[in-house]
């Protein structure tokens, strides 16, 4: 499953341009960490070696955390743009189940989805506590699952590593908590995967996360 940033970029774009207005000017710096639980949405095919044929892997859900640090600028009363850089990476888990034909043999494998991305954040700031936002970003994006046996119809065969390594970006939404201070909590949902048109094999997962960001300076 690949999905459309440049609509959604586009927007942002053209947000902060007509609200920047010329005022927009950098206040703080901001740092955010936290984590969650990411849901993989793409199926793998991966070679069997000394066989003409693949076998599929639909990785299950597991853990995922990032972090991030950006800049904010006040744009109008109202909105706040923030363009940060974010590193993720999200755990694939994958059980005998998962793989068809067969199961494993011994160890299941071990599986991540890891992205580097830049992103814009659009936030509402003038309805208090709680400050909503949309986000959009563009990066690289890298799939790894690694080798493994299996056993099917009574033989046993070796997988092959998938490793894919495509452009990517993510698309998001979620809200801010003022806490105390500088201090926020975060919750978010979002979209993470490569660009339409992206290489096989390469995993669009569905991360659910929640933060805690830091602003240094005045917001």
């Amino acid at each position: 499953m690949h999905f459309r940033f440049f609509p959604a970029a586009s927007l942002l774009i053209v947000v902060f341009v007509l609200l920047g207005g010329g005022r927009a000017e950098a206040q703080a710096v901001r740092v955010e960490a936290g984590g969650g639980w990411a849901l993989p949405s793409t199926e793998v095919d991966v070679s069997v070696q000394g066989q003409d044929g693949t076998a599929e892997i639909d990785p299950g859900s597991g853990p995922s955390g990032y972090a991030a640090v950006g800049l904010v600028w006040t744009l109008t009363d109202n909105f706040s743009l923030e363009g940060r850089l974010r590193a993720q990476q999200s755990q694939l888990r994958v059980g005998s189940d998962d793989i068809s034909p067969g199961g494993c043999v011994g160890a299941c494998p071990d599986g991540r989805l890891r992205s580097l991305s830049f992103e814009g954040q659009l936030s509402l700031t003038s309805i208090g506590r709680i400050t909503p936002y949309f986000l959009v970003g563009l990066g690289v994006v890298r799939t790894t699952i690694d080798a493994t046996r299996i056993e099917a119809a009574g033989d046993e065969f070796q997988l092959a590593e998938a490793d894919v390594t495509d452009a990517g970006g993510d698309v998001g939404f979620g809200a801010a908590l003022r806490l105390a201070g500088g201090l926020s909590l975060t919750a978010e949902t979002r979209v993470t995967g490569s660009l339409p048109g992206g290489k096989e094999n390469a995993v669009t997962t569905f991360p659910f996360t929640l933060g805690l960001a830091y602003h240094l300076g005045r917001l």
